[in-house]
């Protein structure tokens, strides 16, 4: 099932993508996103064209090969759950209603990991 895109804002240079599946995976991340606009992007005839994938939540990525593209997240993956806070303030489908089963929604957080020896000891924050 593809939904039509937004055109992207500013777009100087590229191709935008009218049409995609709802859902992109991006195998250097964590969470499936909800797609907001695709651009094809070509430099020149020495490069490769790349994407250029914005998500509703307001997340981007760049490449070339480390997209999917799905009509449904996959089962155990987690969806963004700010991607899909932004698609039901735009009355948007939910995720739930695309895959026709409960998708789960998460969101991954920072953690400091240099100063646990420091924290540990009860010396301070750094």
């Amino acid at each position: 099932m593809k939904i039509a895109l937004q055109k992207a804002p500013r777009l100087h240079k590229g191709i935008p993508w009218t049409a995609c599946e709802p859902f992109v995976e991006n195998t250097r991340a964590t969470l499936i996103h909800r797609v907001r606009h695709v651009t094809t992007h070509k430099i020149g005839d020495r490069w490769k064209a790349h994407l250029a994938v914005h998500a509703l939540c307001g997340t981007s990525f760049t490449g070339t090969k480390k997209f999917t593209f799905l009509s449904e997240p996959p089962a155990g993956k987690l969806v963004c759950a700010r991607c899909e806070e932004v698609a039901t303030k735009r009355n948007m489908e939910p995720s739930d209603a695309i895959a026709g089963r409960h998708v789960h929604l998460g969101r991954t957080i920072a953690v400091a990991t240099c100063c646990a020896d420091v924290a540990a000891q009860g010396e301070g924050n750094g």
